[in-house]
């Protein structure tokens, strides 16, 4: 799984993780640091990094399994992207817009 897949799946899912997992898959994934210099900073192994980001990816993914929420948001986006370009009344199309910035929040 690419690294913008997983770190979207922790902005949706994140809280979710124990806090280790977390951190580590945002220092990994979002700060591009490597596994040596993960286990320095939490006084582990490298092994222990690399087991706690394996299990705390593979929860991300069993949780959108479950609830599909980056999915629906993903649908939901070229919906209203589908409605934007249709829609003549610039009133409608502002409140639109505003819905789109609203679910990107």
């Amino acid at each position: 799984m690419d690294r913008f897949k997983i770190s979207t799946l922790r902005a949706y899912y994140g809280a979710l993780l124990t806090d280790k997992q977390n951190k580590m898959i945002t220092l990994h994934y979002d700060e591009d640091m490597s596994y040596g210099e993960i286990a320095e900073m939490f006084g582990v192994s490298r092994n222990a990094v690399l087991d706690s980001i394996t299990k705390g990816v593979k929860h991300l993914e069993e949780y959108e399994d479950v609830l599909k929420l980056v999915e629906k948001e993903a649908k939901i986006d070229v919906m209203l992207d589908q409605l934007i370009s249709s829609v003549d009344d610039e009133r409608v199309v502002k409140q639109l817009k505003e819905i789109k910035i609203v679910l990107e929040g």
